[in-house]
Order: structure tokens, then C-alpha cells, then sequence
């Protein structure tokens, strides 16, 4: 990838003058958002002109993007709990920060989610090296390695659809496997699904799904409190779905949640900002497709 799927050029004319202006646009909710910024007037801008642009104003227009999305998110939604706007705001730049990028540096986060679980000894480096070859470190039980193997299994049922009582007892089974826990009881479905059909209507009722989801589990927790790897992962899975990409242990409320984000956002800007500089090339004329659908 390159930033020419990031970027378009287009000119308009002012004044009988063709003026040529760099061009970033992002799609949230239906809605496109964009920011522009002049390149050149008269002539077509050279390739070293356009990647001068890019290269030093990218960013600038990465950033107002996100920002026009962030603030409309911040309006869209219905809220249960939450009564702090900036703290939303602030959410949902470091959502939109996230998927950005995830797009310009794609990397597999299975082993990042399962080093962060609940027990799990083995760091990341230690996870790519079992997986990849088999080599367990030394000192580690057969409960641990079955444990992280289970995570993993769990990570792979992942896809992005709305969880069910009976994708839950999948999931629990899953995460349960040689690990001499008990089965979730059968009479706890009622109250799952009772749960489920809670969460499903407030989202479709137009509720912040991200508060939404910390609800469920703060629920489930009540429910089944002797569960906690389970309603942990369950938190995850719903997050990243809506595209959170939050660690349960830093999500169990929303003020831990909404200060986590708010401190990530320096350093995903950042990182953000250094990405778009070796990522400037750009396309010049034609239709520009449709780049993004947070």
C-alpha cells in the first residue's frame, strides 16, 4: 500500500486559473468527510511538487478528517451513562486513529490480545515462536500452553457478527478446552439471551456502541463474576467489532476506558504522522474510489 490510495489530486478553477490542491477524504456513517490543500495554480502539479505536498501537509489533512468524523460520532449517538462529550470525542479519534493505522502499517494483533489476557505468562515474542515453531519456553506448564492455544482458537472465531447465547457456549467450550473448568451451565441461557437481545436493541436504537459494550460486560460480570477470562473475552470481541481496539484490563469501566484513549492518541498521532511521511506517493487524475468505511 501506498499513500496514493490515501490521496487523490483535483483542480479546480478559479478566476479562469486552474488551482491544484492535494485532496484526503475518509467515509464514517455514510458520510464523507474531507480536507484539501493547494498544491499548484496554472499547470499540473510535478510528481516532486505533489510528493512535497503530501510529505509535509498529509498529515494536516489526516488530521482534520478525523477530526470532522470524531465530531459527528460524538453527536450521533444516544446515550445511557455517558454524559461527557470531549471524553467521546476523544474515543472516537483514537477509533478512527486505530483503523488508520492498521491500514498504513497492517499487522496481526493475535498475539498482542493474547499476551494482554487474564494469566497468560508468555509475552508476545514467546506466543510467535510457539506458534510458529512449536518452541514452548522453558519453565512453562501444560496449562499455560493449552490456555494461550485456546485464546487463540478463540481469536479465529472472530467474525465481526452479533454474539449469540449459543456462539457464547461455543466460545466458553472453546476457551475451556483441557483446562479442567466446568461447562457453563445450561440454565444461565435465559438470562444470556435476555442480556443479548438488551444489547442488540439499545445498538439498532441508535445507543453509543461503545458504552453499550462496556455495559454488557460490566452485566455479564455480575451474572457469571467467577468467569472472568470468558466475560473478558466476550468485552474484546465486542469492541473489536465496532472497531475498538482496547485492551478488556484497560475497558472495564468507561472512565478507565475514555482515559486510556485520551493517553494513546498523543503517541497514535504520532505514529501516525511518521507513517504518512514515507507513504506520500500519490495518484494523479482519474476517479477516486470509495477509501474508507469506518
Amino acid at each position: 500500500m501506498t499513500a496514493g490510495d490515501f490521496y487523490r489530486i483535483e483542480f479546480r478553477i478559479q478566476n479562469s486559473t486552474r488551482k491544484y490542491y492535494l485532496v484526503r477524504e475518509i467515509f464514517s456513517d455514510a458520510k464523507k468527510f474531507s480536507a484539501s490543500r493547494l498544491i499548484t495554480s496554472g499547470t499540473p502539479p510535478t510528481r516532486t511538487e505533489t510528493d512535497r505536498c503530501a510529505s509535509l501537509y498529509g498529515f494536516d489533512l489526516e488530521l482534520k478528517c478525523i477530526t470532522k468524523a470524531a465530531k459527528y460520532r460524538t453527536a450521533l449517538f444516544r446515550f445511557d451513562q455517558t454524559d461527557d462529550a470531549d471524553a467521546v470525542f476523544e474515543m472516537e479519534r483514537f477509533r478512527l486513529f486505530s483503523a488508520r493505522k492498521a491500514q498504513m502499517n497492517p499487522a496481526d494483533q493475535v498475539f498482542s490480545h493474547i499476551a494482554s489476557c487474564r494469566d497468560v505468562t508468555f509475552t508476545e515474542d514467546e506466543l510467535t515462536r510457539l506458534f510458529s515453531n512449536g518452541t514452548i519456553p522453558q519453565g512453562k506448564t501444560l496449562s499455560a500452553v493449552n490456555r494461550v492455544q485456546n485464546l487463540r482458537n478463540a481469536w479465529q472465531m472472530r467474525d465481526g457478527k452479533m454474539l449469540t447465547a449459543a456462539k457464547l457456549y461455543k466460545l466458553h467450550a472453546v476457551l475451556s478446552a483441557n483446562l479442567g473448568v466446568p461447562k457453563l451451565e445450561e440454565n444461565l441461557r435465559p438470562a444470556l439471551e435476555k442480556l443479548l437481545r438488551g444489547f442488540s436493541g439499545n445498538i439498532k436504537a441508535g445507543f453509543y456502541p461503545f458504552e453499550q459494550c462496556i455495559l454488557l460486560y460490566q452485566d455479564l460480570q455480575n451474572l457469571i463474576p467467577d468467569e472472568e477470562l470468558f466475560t473478558e473475552e466476550i468485552l474484546s470481541i465486542l469492541l473489536d467489532s465496532f472497531g475498538y481496539p482496547i485492551p478488556p484490563a484497560q475497558a472495564k469501566t468507561l472512565d478507565l476506558a475514555f482515559s486510556f484513549a485520551a493517553a494513546e492518541n498523543p503517541k497514535l498521532e504520532s505514529e501516525i504522522r511518521q507513517l504518512n511521511a514515507g507513504l506520500f506517493k500519490v495518484k494523479s487524475g482519474g476517479k477516486q474510489k470509495q477509501l474508507d468505511l469506518f
